[in-house]
């Protein structure tokens, strides 16, 4: 009986090997889709909107709930319902205090390019001239964030966005 030399491999091992982790890497990249769709199992509703209309809306907002700067972003307090949020330049803006305990409703529109954003969760892909509703629901006093889910170029992994709950008045 002869000992197998170091390093010395059974013929057609290396191929079976490669078939293998081919195998693996195709189910992964098929199973994909369906992957992300599960994270995304609660549904967003959007709606065909035109920049200039939805920058209106946003600054007759931040007009009229404004309550602050911070680093030259307006910071507005809205009551409950709708928001609006603008999405671009590795930003989103303004910067909001929301009250705890209570229900908003999100528009968020994407100025740009293709951006996605994430809120409790829920994710929501920004296509420019549309706008996501997403519904929230504040708890507690404190922060949460959000962030974009779609690379959006060299700044995308900065572009996160606190939003502060406050306690009701």
């Amino acid at each position: 009986m002869v000992s197998p030399v170091l390093g010395e491999t059974k013929p057609g091992c290396e191929r079976r090997l490669l078939v293998g982790v081919g195998a693996i890497l195709v189910v992964l990249f098929l199973a994909q889709p369906a992957w992300r769709g599960l994270s995304r199992a609660k549904a967003v509703q959007t709606y065909a909107i035109a920049a200039a209309a939805f920058d209106a809306k946003l600054e007759a907002q931040n007009a009229r709930y404004r309550v602050g700067d911070e680093d030259g972003v307006p910071v507005v307090r809205p009551p409950p319902g709708d928001v609006y949020v603008a999405a671009g330049r590795w930003r989103f803006l303004p910067v909001l205090e929301l009250q705890a305990w209570q229900a908003y409703r999100f528009h968020v529109a994407s100025e740009d390019i293709l951006h996605g954003v994430v809120i409790g969760g829920v994710e929501a892909l920004l296509v420019p001239g549309q706008a996501a509703i997403m519904p929230v629901k504040t708890g507690e006093a404190g922060k949460f964030s959000m962030v974009c889910s779609e690379y959006c170029g060299l700044e995308h992994n900065k572009m996160r966005h606190w939003v502060t709950v406050i306690a009701a008045p």
